[in-house]
């Protein structure tokens, strides 16, 4: 069979890289509403009584995770935007899609604030950008990742 047509299956998601994509998909849902830092809180708190079954799922481990990430996000909201902005050239923040925005925030959190290498947070954040985001997110992601990187390194973040 020509490997063109192959069916592709997907690696089942497990582990932190579940509870990752559920905290990509709460702040997409804030910064698609443009709601306030603090409503993503409130998000988490719905998510988790209308979800029942999917918080069930999680282990100890992976609930901490996507608490403490809201948390975090929460609380370094502005920085992180801030930080986004600075690293992001020929673009204003208001011009990157939701999608992109949504999982900047993550990895930039990730990176920053919980040194999380950023050969982790890349890897993991592209592809869920290739999952949610057009053909082309996953590059422009990358690219700003790599400046964040850079400016880490430099000590201008």
């Amino acid at each position: 069979m020509n490997k063109n047509f192959e069916e592709h299956t997907k690696k089942a998601k497990g582990g932190i890289r579940l509870a990752r994509e559920k905290v990509f998909k709460l702040v997409f849902g804030v910064e698609a509403t443009e709601s306030a830092s603090n409503e993503l809180k409130q998000a988490l708190e719905i998510y988790s009584q209308n979800n029942e079954e999917f918080i069930n799922v999680l282990n100890e481990n992976q609930l901490e995770f996507l608490k403490s990430s809201i948390d975090g996000v929460v609380e370094n909201y502005d920085n992180i935007k801030d930080i986004i902005k600075k690293n992001t050239q020929n673009w204003t923040y208001e011009r990157i899609g939701v999608v992109e925005r949504a999982l900047l925030i993550v990895a930039t959190y990730e990176f920053i604030f919980k040194n999380v290498p950023i050969e982790v947070i890349a890897n993991e954040i592209v592809e869920l950008a290739k999952e949610y985001g057009n053909e082309k997110s996953y590059e422009f992601i990358n690219g700003i990742l790599a400046n964040i990187e850079k400016s880490k390194n430099k000590g201008t973040i």
